[in-house]
């Protein structure tokens, strides 16, 4: 429909330059913006021969509505982050060209006034960054509905190779008399492929004709204001290009900011007299049309609108506020000023007692105020019409309450402890009142909860504990504990044991730990085959394999405790028999389970080379039977492999051994 229209002339038509009798524009019959919002608006009727696609980057022969567009295609198209008006939100139309040169659009578009000049406008862009890209190239023709070509144009190759390169491309043309419907064609003539491709944004079709410039008399702007007291009437004079050979004129009124317009009764002439009105916003244009045309909104020009304000009379007004809700001797208080009809920048002048304090602000903040002093602020108004500039405010004396004498001391179970000590801090208010609160601070960082008691096991040397109590009575303000705790934090003696030791059987060891700190006190436990178990590193010679505990204490009383196990190994001897008779003793013939190995293997042979027996865990033997039956008595070869906990290397040993029966 006319929305066709508009987009073929905005891409067929060339930028054309002013002509005479096509300044002035009419309300725009077609108005495609293609609206807001990255939701790809959907497919458009009076789009031809290309398909909608619901993507950033369309293909060949296809188109897209959005608001941007980025990293299409490589290096051969631009980024698009705005419309043409610069709007991140707004919309356009985002066009990849077919193949081959076609017809995308065609459209008829009725109602329109026969010898009446029209103008069809768009902005393009041509998307492709590099110049040897295909350029578009549009042509459109503007037809009777009979086919008969009323005019035509093109807009040439359009530049490419420059970002945010929109550019608007305007046609105008005339009906001829009786013609009210014209049928729009428009014809892409490049071929698609590496380049022709391109942007539309903001198709307008508007009747053209007349320019029409406004102005008022002493105002030398478009934008009045004006009091609604006591106001002279205000004149509006237009100048009117003469276009027609006989034109018709009317003014309007708008109180919707231009939404709607409605004829002024009678007001036909180039010159308009406003009367004095209430307050509120006016907008005022002329229209002009061919005579017999003028409120046919499709064959009509109008003005740019004169804005009138008429400002209601102000009333100036301030009311102040204080805060905090209780003052407190000493401390900060805060008013604020409410100015009502106050204009763009009213001065204001504090009174306390009567007397002048503060600066000019809305804000006034003192520490002075003492009990029943009176707090007042004057505001002068620069508000535009206003009669009466100066008011006084509501006046403020509230009670300045004193600052309560207040304090905390703080109880530490201990304040010299060893590093995984855990100490106990208590505080103890004065005149804190009913619910004081309380924030522990170690080193002045936050610990703890809002509590009178603060446990911790994580002290270093030298921190400092404190509490900051705030009382519950008014005014009270926070205090923190004097003196502060200044903890002496000892380290803990370190131990640094073997964990385990391996010796023959027999043979004797030294222990030797790595302590640190000054010690005071060693004990080794248990005392049995040591040499003196009160000494650092005594010596020890267990029997059997034992764990030994090392405790020490240093000269501050920091403890620590370590163990070290000492593993007693005898050689590997095997039984040179075992009686497999089901007695109890010696029914097994094994590693025996005294002898601190690992067995890696162990394997029974008889005198053939027959294996009888085999297993790799330590602690299992042979019974004497090979596959469920008992073996008869007599000599058999074994073998063991093992790991020696003396050497710590894998060894073999091999011998007989004898099954009785």
């Amino acid at each position: 429909m006319r929305i066709i229209v508009l987009l073929c002339l905005l891409l067929a038509a060339r930028n054309v330059a002013a002509q005479t009798c096509t300044q002035g524009l009419g309300d725009p019959i077609v108005n495609i913006t293609f609206g807001e919002g990255r939701n790809f608006g959907g497919p458009l009727t009076w789009v031809k021969q290309l398909q909608y696609q619901d993507s950033d980057c369309p293909n060949d022969g296809y188109y897209t509505i959005e608001s941007h567009s980025d990293g299409c295609f490589g290096p051969t198209w631009y980024d698009i982050h705005h419309d043409h008006t610069g709007d991140p939100n707004g919309n356009f139309m985002l066009i990849n060209a077919s193949y081959q040169p076609s017809v995308f659009y065609y459209q008829t578009i009725d109602g329109l006034c026969g010898s009446t000049s029209y103008q069809f406008a768009a902005w393009v862009y041509n998307v492709g960054i590099r110049t040897n890209q295909i350029r578009p190239n549009i042509s459109f023709s503007i037809l009777q509905t009979d086919g008969t070509v009323l005019n035509s144009g093109n807009t040439g190759d359009i530049p490419g190779g420059i970002r945010d390169n929109w550019k608007q491309y305007a046609f105008y043309f005339t009906t001829p008399p009786g013609v009210n419907s014209v049928v729009l064609k428009m014809t892409n003539n490049a071929p698609g492929g590496l380049g022709n491709d391109l942007a539309i944004d903001d198709i307008t079709f508007r009747t053209a004709g007349s320019s029409v410039t406004l102005s008022s008399p002493g105002y030398s702007s478009d934008s009045i204001q004006v009091c609604d007291y006591g106001q002279a009437g205000l004149v509006f004079n237009a100048v009117v290009e003469n276009c027609y050979p006989s034109q018709q004129l009317q003014w309007q009124e708008s109180v919707d900011s231009g939404h709607q317009w409605r004829d002024i009764a009678g007001q036909v002439a180039a010159n308009l007299s406003r009367g004095a009105t209430a307050a509120g916003r006016f907008e005022y244009r002329l229209v002009v049309a061919q005579s017999g045309n003028i409120g046919i909104s499709s064959c009509e020009v109008t003005s740019s609108p004169m804005v009138v304000d008429v400002v209601p009379l102000p009333m100036p007004a301030v009311t102040i506020s204080s805060a905090p809700a209780t003052l407190c001797f000493g401390l900060p208080a805060s008013f604020t000023a409410a100015p009502v009809d106050g204009g763009k920048s009213p001065d204001y002048q504090w009174l306390v007692n009567g007397l002048p304090a503060g600066v000019d602000s809305s804000g006034f903040t003192t520490t002075s105020l003492v009990n029943g002093d009176a707090v007042q602020c004057i505001m002068q108004s620069d508000a535009f019409c206003v009669l009466q500039p100066m008011a006084a405010s509501n006046v403020l004396t509230e009670p300045v309450v004193p600052i309560p004498v207040t304090g905390v001391v703080v109880d530490a179970s201990a304040t010299a402890v060893c590093k995984d000590s855990v100490v106990k801090f208590l505080a103890v208010a004065m005149n804190g009142g009913d619910a004081p609160s309380y924030q522990w601070m170690v080193n002045e960082k936050a610990v703890g909860g809002d509590s009178t008691l603060f446990t911790t096991a994580a002290l270093s040397d030298g921190d400092v504990v404190t509490c900051v109590m705030t009382g519950s009575l008014t005014c009270s303000q926070p205090v923190g504990a004097d003196p502060a705790v200044k903890m002496t934090v000892y380290p803990l003696p370190t131990i640094a044991l073997d964990s385990v030791v391996i010796i023959p059987g027999g043979s004797a060891e030294r222990l030797q730990p790595v302590v640190t700190g000054d010690l005071r006190k060693t004990v080794w436990a248990p005392g049995l085959w040591l040499d003196d178990s009160l000494v650092l590193a005594p010596l020890a010679s267990p029997r059997v394999t034992t764990t030994y505990q090392l405790y020490v204490e240093t000269v501050n009383g920091c403890r620590a405790l370590a163990s070290e196990r000492v593993e007693v190994y005898y050689p590997l001897r095997m039984p040179a028999a075992f009686t497999p008779d089901g007695d109890g003793r010696n029914d097994v013939f094994r590693v025996p389970p005294m002898t601190p190995v690992v067995i890696r293997s162990l394997a029974v042979y008889n005198r053939e080379g027959l294996r009888m027996f085999y297993t790799e865990e330590t602690g299992m033997g042979w019974d004497g039977r090979f596959n469920g039956r008992a073996q008869p008595a007599g000599t058999y070869v074994w073998s063991v492999v093992f790991v020696n906990p003396v050497t710590n290397r894998v060894e073999e040993r091999k011998g007989t051994v004898v099954l009785v029966r």
